[in-house]
């Protein structure tokens, strides 16, 4: 068998390597036709076959070539394969411009050079005055401001000169666009041209007059404007040739000034060429104040000036080497594979062929390399060198005058010198085009070309409201207003009989309504910009997740707790109205998170399933069964229900306690006779089921704290001092109800304060440190950011919210300052300094972050049982940590990725790991990471009345916790996630290995050791281990000793 024909070696380039068909794919259709020709013409066609080439036995058998040799050799050392190099060689010969093709080309050129040079002159007259161009003729160009200095004439060029990857043989199919750069003579142009667009503006002029001469000339097709890589001031002509050969080719007309008509160093990077006082229409300042510099505007400058000395650069690099012109042409071929030469910010053919230049310079290529070796160090290159870091220069001179590669790197996010070392070719790439280039990652989409960030202030009146309402139907105004809303304006009817246009959009719940904005945005840029609402990445409720509940997803709660707030409403109007009360309700006050509108995860109205439970009948409840899963957890909302003051009133404490569980015994019987309501008392408390809601009932008597401060002395006489049981009534039934009325409030002055106060409590719970930062410590920090936002707005969005909450906690000066919250602005100027000064004197006696209110001034309540010093350092670094990655996902256009990142607690900073079963954790479903599955919690799916009171306040992981701080808080920190948490995290108390000496009545969890001949005490870790799994059988999965972290 012979060797064989050329049209088979055609054929076998059907197929891709999996190495070059990731970076050459689809190549055009019309090489491949050609291709084909030539394999139909190589051989004699027998039945669509081609047949062997005959040869003598000479040529079959005779030495090969030095030439042969060198290609063996190459496809064995390179290519690893010859099907790989002939499905290179196919590729080249597919996207090469075939020789007759290029003579029709040729022709064309020299058409439209002698046209361009032909077209007449202009008079003279001012930039302003464009009267004389023709009605046809736009100004490819916003001159905005229109006033400008200068004056114009068109006068032929100086010269037509073809320029770019068609003058040196690398231009690929199957688009061929040939650029010729017309030079305007020197007698168009003036010295301070490059100011405020006046070279722009001529230029503009100057095509336009071109574009009136070619469009009438029968040569040309199409004449047609086109910006210069998405430039919007440098506009390019484009015209093709008139009937069967319009796809030929597309010449582009770039006018441009002599080569060296302005000086360089008046367009460096940190020069202005674009004056402020001009650009808004003032007048100058005068006071020699500097002005911002304008590096890309100088930039497209330089890029006309260098028009012609590039490509003479690349003609000397390229010259006759046709490896490296191989090679450009295989890059410009990956490149448009992967769109990454499309657009503004794009990587363009040009700056390829730089590149190679480049690395022709600095012998990363040679000129003797073939086509694929060029393409593979040009991809090395790439993936190895980050020009958004370390810039590249083709510049060889010393010369000091010239500017630094650090001087681009803070105009540019990518740079790549010229060989003047004043131009930055990839002044006009963007970062993210640049970084997609690595060849493992996709190709990067349209919209990574680049981002316009825009920040809304939003009005808080209004915001969610789902109506824009506009004019009246038969007023001027109405036409205005549907030409601005388009297809959204629609004629309405309203109550007061008025007809007026109105846009309504659609949302229902109060998290849609906060994403009205983004309605309202998609629309109009669809509008008027006709960018489609796929190209806007808005970012505004991407943390709404977090606080939803588990079976909805189109709410974040605030209907829930409207809800059970409108059902405690009812309730106290049936307290204020109970009849047979010895004394009458002199005051109702709501002391739960959820009538405050904080409680992360709003309750809903349950209806237990009897068969899940077991049944108490002589207390009409409901109870777990050892068989079935935790039941639903149900937390009582807990009321204060004043009773008016009377001298009939016991003045002794134990007196007191006891008429009050009278009280509310007498309160549950009432509430059955007087409203079917289903009621369980006990001394302290009553509970009542109302609507699927449970409420518990606090009966106070005002004076009851005043008493429990009162101490007699064996003489008689009586003093005033706080105890521990006076402070929590007072807190329990005086402060805490005004507190929840007054953020009640704030609630109602700014809506999103509900979404951000359970947004911060979900991530401090999330990141297991509930112990210490309390519920009302937590909504005090939220409300401060609403009522002391300086030196911002209020915020108007849960998200905006949680990351200044975040920026709070990590940047306040908790030893040195006190929080004050200032509700319902009780405090004046001079009492906010006064509670300072008091701070200052008493700083060591209080705790270690203090918030005072108007009705706490000095002791700060809410903090007095923590956090610690230890816990609170955690939360300040665990903000500063998660506020810039937070940020930073946000902000990314490509989308946020997983948001619930910062959500996830750290887990190996602890010594031991209690892992938890998920069927006794009844909140598992609001877990950071919901799973997709979980147990039966006994409820019925559609709310009823019951009869029978569920199971309250029932968390065995809570329990179990109280359990383990109770026997074992004096050795170690345990730490959980109430909402859902799987795992308990456990720090040992640095004193716990410390030997102790030896004392019978504190060996709880210790082990007697002999150390130096003393009987000492340390802690016996096995049996402490071993006691949390027993402590918390059917409940520990496992317990994981992390022993690498401590030893004994």
């Amino acid at each position: 068998m012979g060797p064989a024909p050329a049209g088979v070696q055609h054929r076998g380039a059907a197929g891709e390597s999996e190495v070059m068909e990731l970076a050459l794919e689809d190549t055009c259709k019309e090489g491949k036709k050609e291709s084909s020709k030539k394999c139909t013409l190589a051989g004699s066609p027998v039945d669509g076959l081609l047949q062997p080439v005959k040869l003598s036995q000479a040529e079959l058998y005779k030495e090969p070539t030095n030439e042969e040799l060198n290609r063996l050799r190459e496809t064995e050392s390179l290519f690893h394969s010859s099907l790989l190099r002939l499905q290179v060689e196919e590729l080249l010969k597919e996207v090469r411009l075939p020789e007759k093709k290029k003579a029709r080309i040729d022709a064309f050129l020299r058409e439209v050079h002698q046209r361009v040079l032909k077209v007449p002159s202009t008079p003279k007259t001012e930039l302003t005055d464009q009267t004389w161009l023709p009605a046809g003729v736009r100004v490819p160009l916003h001159q905005v401001p229109y006033t400008v200095k200068g004056s114009f004439c068109f006068l032929p060029p100086a010269q037509v000169t073809v320029v770019g990857s068609y003058l040196l043989g690398t231009c690929v199919r199957p688009d061929i666009n040939v650029d010729m750069a017309v030079t305007m003579p020197r007698e168009i142009l003036q010295d301070k041209d490059g100011l405020n667009q006046r070279y722009f503006r001529k230029r503009a002029l100057y095509l336009a007059h071109l574009a009136h001469h070619l469009g009438q000339d029968p040569l040309f097709g199409s004449v047609h404007f086109s910006y210069t890589n998405g430039c919007h001031l440098k506009p390019s002509l484009l015209l093709r040739p008139h009937g069967k050969n319009e796809r030929l080719v597309t010449v582009r007309l770039h006018p441009c000034p002599p080569p060296d008509f302005f000086r360089p160093c008046r367009l460096l990077p940190s020069k202005n060429n674009v004056r402020s006082a001009w650009y808004r229409g003032q007048s100058p300042p005068g006071d020699g104040s500097p002005e911002p510099p304008t590096p890309h505007y100088n930039t497209w400058v330089l890029q006309d000036m260098t028009l012609e000395s590039h490509v003479q650069l690349l003609s000397t690099v390229l010259g006759s080497a046709s490896g490296l012109k191989d090679g450009v042409a295989l890059l410009k071929v990956w490149l448009r594979q992967r769109e990454l030469d499309k657009g503004l910010g794009g990587f363009s053919g040009f700056l390829v062929s730089m590149l190679v230049a480049f690395l022709v310079s600095t012998r990363k290529i040679h000129t003797t390399m073939s086509g694929y070796q060029v393409l593979r160090s040009g991809l090395q290159f790439l993936a190895t060198t980050d020009l958004t870091v370390n810039g590249i220069s083709l510049c060889l001179s010393s010369d000091p005058s010239l500017p630094a590669l650090a001087d681009f790197h803070q105009a540019f996010s990518v740079v790549f010198l010229d060989s003047s070392g004043y131009l930055n070719l990839c002044a006009d790439v963007t970062a993210s085009t640049y970084h997609q280039w690595d060849i493992s990652q996709d190709p990067p989409k349209h919209r990574d070309s680049g981002t316009l960030t825009l920040g809304l202030l939003l009005r808080p009146e209004g915001l969610t409201s789902v109506l824009e309402l506009g004019p009246e139907a038969n007023q001027p105004e109405a036409a205005e207003f549907r030409q601005f809303w388009g297809s959204r304006s629609e004629l309405r009817r309203f109550q007061d009989g008025a007809i007026r246009e109105a846009v309504v959009w659609e949302a229902a719940s109060m998290a849609q309504k906060r994403l009205i904005p983004h309605q309202v945005v998609t629309h109009l840029l669809a509008l008027h910009a006709d960018i489609p609402d796929t190209c806007v990445h808005y970012v505004g409720g991407l943390l709404d997740a977090l606080i939803q509940s588990p079976k909805e997803t189109s709410s974040t709660g605030e209907e829930a707790l409207a809800a059970a707030v409108r059902c405690y409403d009812d309730l106290s109007r049936l307290l204020w109205g109970l009849e047979g009360l010895p004394l009458t309700v002199s005051a109702v006050q709501g002391a739960h998170p959820v009538l405050r509108y904080t409680e992360v995860f709003p309750p809903t109205p349950v209806r237990p399933a009897y068969s899940f439970h077991e049944h108490s009948r002589e207390r009409a409840s409901l109870l777990p069964r050892p068989d079935k899963p935790c039941p639903a957890y149900v937390e009582p909302m807990t009321v204060v229900c004043h009773l008016e003051g009377s001298g009939q009133w016991p003045q002794d404490a134990e007196a007191i306690r006891r008429v009050r569980a009278a009280f509310q015994l007498r309160l549950a019987e009432l509430l059955t006779q007087q409203h079917g309501l289903q009621c369980r008392a006990t001394a302290m408390h009553t509970d009542v089921l109302k609507d699927g809601f449970v409420f518990r009932i606090r009966v106070a008597y005002q004076r009851e704290p005043q008493i429990l401060r009162e101490m007699r002395s064996p003489e008689g006489m009586i003093s005033l001092r706080d105890t521990p049981a006076s402070l929590r009534l007072e807190r329990d039934t005086r402060q805490l109800p005004l507190l929840t009325s007054a953020l009640h409030g704030l609630q109602q002055q700014h809506p999103a304060f509900s979404g951000v106060a359970r947004l911060a409590k979900r991530w401090v719970r999330a990141q297991l440190l509930d112990e210490g930062l309390t519920d009302e410590s937590l909504d005090l920090v939220v409300a401060a950011l609403f009522l002391h936002p300086e030196p911002f707005t209020p915020p108007s969005s849960p998200q905006v919210g949680f990351l200044r909450f975040l920026l709070l906690i990590s940047t306040f000066d908790w030893k040195n300052n006190p929080l004050i919250v200032n509700l319902n602005s009780e405090l004046t100027v001079e009492e906010q300094v006064e509670i300072r000064s008091g701070f200052l004197a008493t700083r060591t006696q209080l705790p270690v972050m203090v918030i005072l209110t108007p009705q706490d001034r000095k002791n700060s309540v809410w903090t007095q049982d923590g956090p610690s010093p230890q816990i609170l350092q955690q939360l300040v670094v665990l903000a500063a940590e998660a506020l810039p990655v937070l940020e930073k996902q946000l902000m990314d256009p490509r989308g946020p990725g997983d948001i619930r990142t910062v959500f996830r607690p750290p887990l190996d900073m602890y010594d031991v790991l209690i892992r938890l079963s998920p069927r006794h954790i009844p909140r598992h479903r609001q877990a950071v990471d919901s799973p997709a599955a979980s147990f039966c919690r006994g409820l019925l799916s559609k709310p009823g009345p019951s009869s029978l009171m569920p199971v309250l306040g029932y968390d065995p992981p809570q329990l179990y916790l109280a359990q383990l701080r109770e026997a074992f808080g004096d050795l170690a920190l345990f730490f959980y996630d109430q909402h859902g948490g799987d795992v308990i995290g456990v720090l040992w108390k640095p004193t716990s290995f410390q030997p102790q000496p030896f004392k019978a009545s504190n060996t709880k969890g210790h082990m007697v050791v002999s150390q130096g001949g003393e009987l000492v005490m340390v802690p016996n870790v096995e049996a402490i281990l071993e006691d949390f799994a027993i402590l918390g059988e059917g409940l520990v999965q496992s317990v994981e000793a992390r022993s690498e972290r401590w030893t004994v």
